[in-house]
């Protein structure tokens, strides 16, 4: 049984239609579940694949730095 309040008017929802009312808020769940999983998963993928370029990057300028920089 699911009871609504509004405007100090009670609805309540029963059988099939307290079915169907929550059976949509968990379909709206997942899909909720479904795109956060997914846009963390590509913030993970994307922050590893930038640290797997840019580090090598740095390793070798700063090889390169030390090799040709001016000695003091």
């Amino acid at each position: 049984m699911i009871v609504i309040t509004r405007n100090g008017e009670t609805t309540v929802l029963t059988g099939w239609r307290e079915w169907a009312v929550k059976f949509l808020v968990f379909m709206a769940a997942i899909l909720l579940f479904a795109v956060m999983a997914f846009l963390m998963l590509g913030i993970a993928v994307t922050i590893g694949a930038i640290a797997l370029i840019v580090i090598p990057a740095l390793i070798i300028v700063g090889l390169f730095a030390s090799m040709f920089g001016k000695r003091v």
